[in-house]
């Protein structure tokens, strides 16, 4: 089912989303992700800007949220590296169900209760992208460690060789 808001109401839905979600970021980092609009110097806020509205468009649309969540990806990555829970890190999708109630107006309960599922199965696909951001990240690491040890084992096999005098004997 497609829930029809103004376009107005659709991009004031973008914007508050957008306004609670960095909103929860010390004032700081708030304040730069709002005037930093270099992408390279911030690719959260960047991030942000370039994919909340398509999210929101395909929800409306009646699109598939786990499908949706792919385009949060960017965001969801930044934050899998951050010091964060993952409840926060995943957590500012529920952010777009109070927004929604926000902006919604004098809209049925059905399509309330249809937008806030939809939220729902999207915050749920959103804890998919994260947990597979974190394996990537665990992979990466444990890859980093074992090409460590490594090369360690490799430079005391040639300290080994060097001090005997002829090729290490492995034992």
């Amino acid at each position: 089912m497609t829930l029809m808001l103004s376009k107005n109401r659709r991009d004031e839905l973008v914007s508050l989303w957008y306004d609670r979600i960095v909103g929860r970021y010390p004032a700081e980092t708030e304040r730069f992700l709002r005037e930093q609009a270099d992408p390279f110097a911030n690719p959260v806020g960047c991030a942000l800007r370039e994919d909340l509205a398509p999210v929101v468009d395909g929800l409306l649309d009646g699109r598939d949220p786990v499908d949706l969540a792919s385009g949060l990806d960017r965001v969801i990555r930044v934050r899998a590296v951050q010091d964060m829970r993952p409840s926060a890190a995943v957590g500012f999708v529920l952010e777009l169900k109070e927004a929604f109630e926000a902006v919604a107006g004098e809209e049925p309960e059905a399509v309330r209760s249809a937008f806030c599922q939809r939220v729902e199965r999207l915050l749920l696909a959103a804890f998919d992208v994260y947990s597979q951001c974190r394996e990537q990240i665990f992979a990466i690491r444990v890859n980093e460690i074992r090409n460590r040890s490594l090369k360690v084992m490799e430079r005391l096999n040639s300290w080994r060789e060097a001090r005997a005098g002829g090729p290490a004997v492995d034992a």
